[in-house]
């Protein structure tokens, strides 16, 4: 085993950013792992990267494969960065793993060595563990980062990391954190695709290519293969227009918008989706009416369109509810028509979502599509691991995030004889178009963009053949200590502070068709409040009255 030695320069002491300015951080500070790993200012994260990059080091070695590191703040603005690791299977770290990064991250300059040796032993003592029998050839860290000025200093620091394990180390640049995800899965299971960058643009443009080919619009069709895309001033542009190449543009037209201004500035779908708003570059007057958003590091879609009859500048959302129904019609659909050749061979799908999900889309999803709905906790580790539970288990938080999971009995079904049938062979398609190892902004992109030509809908046809969004409102609410916050039943009740609860349930009671909640940040020091009510103005003033509940508890 290697000597444990940390560069000074990635010390929680002499921590320094990518201009060489020292930012030392307190022992006393504490950083946790949340849902989307580590997340702060980009100045305290150089020791954080390389204490991660050490953990992944160690989990590749453990496991004998190929483990992710991805630097990026997603929708948080340029001076923000952060980290997060990919497991083998290209799914989020073990929850295990989230505890062993979160001491190793914790432990100070002092005690860096003694928690290091530490789990180190822990890892030793593991029955058959590669660690202990020195079989770590394929142990491997992949590293991407998303385009933030920080990310090149941060990427070295992760070099250094890994270093000290002198494990294989691949920085694969700038590419969204799904294309990582993708990469990571694909060096651990060969026959997933070609574990690179293009490997990833050929395996699912070439799924969507084959899968146009068989898609026929129906007579009458509206729909067009043109769309406005807003891509956050993130890595999503660059990307996305690599793997436009594999398309050829008669299939799908994308015009460019919001490349290489402020990250996530007024634009993106995490500002899409809570101001209900126009991302900017976009007017109300915009002649064509469909359009997407990505987030910066593009793992979140939403559709919109200027919203008629409303105030300059509000748009109309299709997210991540409506993205998720519009799966499940689709591929009920395919279902329906397998089983009906081959009526023995069940399959089961459900959709996962979490308490943001609008009333009306869990209620569609019941009553008109005749699906189970499961509500879970905010992040899509929650939401990924619940959705594992079916068939075919579609997820989808409402900003956008979110994709399809397949089961091993759904592969032996549907992706090892996809010509028996039409169905078939679309439900394999489909399959091989979307990213299951995580919400991707691109793949669920081609895969709306399939459906839609499928039934022949334009924007109008998606909006009145589903359902109408109950009004809702989303408020971010800074505070000192977001711990105080406590909840339950998927985040939907608070248990602390004492009283709140009570408090929350006597506003809503106030409102017709209202429903409220207030969540602490799985990440940052503010409180989430969610309202719904019958119209926009009750919606508002819920909203409201419950950031002043937080404010006035706040001042207390």
């Amino acid at each position: 085993m290697s000597e444990f030695v940390v560069p000074e320069q990635y010390t929680r002491a002499v921590n320094t950013t990518h201009t060489g300015e020292s930012f030392p951080i307190p022992d006393e500070e504490k950083f946790s792992y949340g849902t989307a790993g580590f997340r702060f200012r980009a100045e305290k994260l150089s020791f954080l990267v390389f204490r991660c990059a050490y953990v992944a080091s160690l989990r590749a070695r453990q496991l004998n494969s190929t483990i992710g590191v991805m630097i990026t703040a997603s929708h948080n603005p340029e001076e923000d960065n952060g980290v997060k690791l990919v497991d083998p299977s290209g799914d989020m770290l073990n929850v295990v793993w989230e505890i062993y990064a979160t001491d190793i991250v914790n432990a100070t300059d002092a005690n860096l060595a003694a928690a290091v040796r530490s789990l180190e032993r822990q890892m030793s003592q593991i029955e058959n563990s590669f660690i202990a029998t020195g079989n770590t050839h394929n142990a491997r860290v992949v590293c991407g980062m998303d385009i933030r000025t920080s990310g090149p200093h941060l990427m070295e620091a992760a070099r250094a990391g890994a270093a000290v394990f002198n494990v294989n180390f691949e920085n694969i640049g700038e590419v969204s954190t799904p294309i990582l995800h993708y990469i990571v899965k694909s060096y651990n299971f060969p026959q997933f695709a070609e574990p690179t960058v293009q490997g990833y643009y050929k395996a699912i443009s070439d799924a969507f290519k084959e899968l146009h080919e068989i898609t026929v619009e129906p007579e009458g069709s509206s729909y067009q293969p043109k769309l406005i895309v807003d891509c956050a001033n993130g890595v999503g542009a660059p990307r996305f227009r690599d793997l436009l190449q594999h398309i050829p543009k008669e299939l799908l037209e994308v015009e460019f918008r919001n490349e290489s201004g402020p990250l996530n500035h007024l634009c993106g779908a995490d500002f899409v989706k809570i101001a209900q708003k126009l991302p900017t570059s976009f007017k109300s007057e915009d002649q064509d009416p469909k359009c997407a958003t990505f987030d910066g590091d593009a793992d979140r879609l939403i559709y919109f369109r200027a919203k008629t009859g409303a105030e300059p500048g509000a748009a109309e959302l299709f997210d991540g509810d409506k993205i998720a129904c519009l799966y499940a019609m689709y591929i009920k659909e395919q279902l329906k028509a397998y089983h009906e050749t081959r009526p023995t061979y069940n399959i089961d799908m459900g959709i996962v979502q979490t308490a943001y999900a609008n009333g009306s889309s869990t209620r569609f999803i019941k009553d008109t599509l005749g699906l189970k709905s499961v509500i879970v906790k905010t992040g899509v580790k929650h939401l990924h691991e619940e959705a594992s539970e079916f068939d075919v288990g579609i997820y989808f938080e409402a900003n956008g995030h979110g994709t399809v999971v397949f089961s091993a009995h759904f592969d032996s079904i549907i992706r090892r004889h996809p010509h028996e049938n039409l169905a078939l062979r679309r439900l394999a398609l489909f399959s091989r178009v979307i990213n299951e190892t995580v919400g991707d902004a691109f793949a669920d992109l081609l895969a709306v963009e399939i459906i839609l030509r499928h039934y022949g809908w334009s924007m109008d046809d998606w909006a009145e053949k589903m359902y109408k969004d109950v009004p809702n409102v989303q408020i971010k609410v800074p505070v000192a200590d977001r711990s105080i916050f406590e909840t339950t039943n998927a985040e939907q009740t608070l248990v602390k502070p004492d009283g709140i609860q009570k408090m929350i349930d006597q506003d809503v009671a106030k409102f017709k068709n209202s429903r409220a909640f207030i969540r602490p940040s799985g990440t940052e020091n503010i409180v989430r409040v969610y309202a719904e009510a019958d119209t926009v103005e009750n919606t508002q003033a819920l909203g409201k009255s419950l950031e002043q509940v937080i404010r006035n508890l706040c001042i207390a």
